[in-house]
């Protein structure tokens, strides 16, 4: 009765996760937390069809039974050291800490180690051992897996709780402890299944938090521009307002694209909005490592608030439109055009902006009288 329980609510979650499944391929957004996210989501449906499938053989006498029951655990076990690198990734990255590539692979090598012994325990027995009766047994070097699974879960928890610590602004708080809200569901899962063996564990419960988070995601949707992923201009004055409490200087930076119409105009409007698209991933990467707030403010027209140099993230990111047209060579003139404005206190948003506005038209004046 208890498996028959435990196998439809790991199909019922299944179902769920492949709902998000379809739903995030078909978004065009490919940001690296998106990716995470569906690397994430397909790696409990491995995990949910791998546990589902256990279930089925544990036990069963067939042909080549032990073999097999061997195999799914060993991939089993394994996955959950892979997957605890991928949520420590995501987490980063929802942080807004810089994903590198190097990064990625030190996170990816706990798990294929872990792959590693797992396989070679269909062997040896170090992990884990399946019996004559093929029925599932803890190897010698178990206690070995436990520490690699949970570790791997216990280093982005950790990272979350200095995170808050460290961190008093709301917003980032917020998305903070909503990533910390993913354990809850599992940690239960996980110490129900420990006493009772063949209850739904720590995956069926995982997804319950996927599933969570990918609605909090969508919440987050309504404050954030559907075409390059960045925040929209309704996320301002709530983070305007965190700033002016702090004592420390704050500027606004708003830029545009140069000869956007004439992008539009002459190439058609699919590659205009690969433009923006290709201007948000060079102005996100211009504020790696400093404390900001990107937006895309409307049209082709973006906005910075930042506490960091404006003068030297100006310069980064007109570096990154120059490396760009290096590398890619667009047949447009692809730069922007950036205005700084200065927080007064006691001034407001309306006034800041329109201040950084000016400062923009001013620019681009100089620019045409240069000519």
């Amino acid at each position: 009765m208890i498996t028959a329980i435990h196998i439809e609510l790991n199909a019922l979650c299944l179902l769920m996760l492949y709902a998000i499944v379809h739903q995030t391929a078909a978004n065009v957004n490919q940001q690296m937390s998106r990716v995470l996210f569906r690397a994430l989501v397909y790696g409990v449906i491995a995990a949910l069809s791998l546990d589902t499938l256990w279930l089925l053989v544990e036990g069963r006498a067939f042909p080549g039974a032990v073999f097999v029951n061997s195999l799914v655990n060993a991939l089993y076990l394994a996955g959950g050291v892979i997957l605890g690198g991928v949520w420590y990734l995501y987490v980063l990255e929802t942080l807004g800490y810089s994903i590198t590539r190097r990064l990625q692979t030190r996170m990816m090598i706990p798990g294929l180690v872990f792959l590693v012994l797992n396989l070679l325990s269909i062997r040896t027995g170090w992990i884990f051992t399946v019996s004559a009766d093929n029925v599932y047994e803890h190897g010698p070097l178990f206690w070995l897996q436990m520490i690699g699974a949970y570790g791997m879960l216990l280093l982005p928890l950790g990272h979350l709780v200095i995170y808050l610590l460290r961190n008093r602004e709301r917003g980032r708080r917020r998305v903070a402890l909503s990533l910390l809200s993913f354990y809850a569901v599992p940690i239960v899962g996980t110490i129900v299944s420990m006493f009772y063996t063949g209850m739904p564990g720590a995956w069926t419960c995982a997804s319950i938090s996927l599933v969570l988070l990918y609605m909090n995601d969508q919440d987050n949707e309504i404050v954030r521009d559907g075409l390059t992923g960045l925040n929209n201009r309704k996320t301002l004055p709530e983070v305007f307002e965190g700033y002016t409490k702090q004592d420390q200087p704050l500027y606004l930076l708003m830029m545009d694209l140069d000869n956007f119409k004439k992008i539009n105009d002459t190439y058609g409007h699919p590659e205009g909005d690969q433009a923006l698209v290709n201007a948000a991933h060079i102005l996100t990467g211009a504020m790696a490592g400093r404390r900001g707030l990107v937006v895309r403010y409307g049209g082709d027209e973006f906005l910075v608030m930042t506490s960091s140099d404006p003068e030297a993230l100006k310069r980064d990111i007109q570096a990154g439109f120059a490396q760009y047209r290096k590398e890619h060579c667009p047949p447009y003139t692809f730069a922007t055009s950036v205005g700084i404005a200065q927080y007064k206190p006691g001034q407001s948003l309306e006034s800041l902006i329109e201040e950084a506005d000016n400062a923009l038209y001013k620019v681009k004046q100089r620019k045409k009288v240069g000519r």
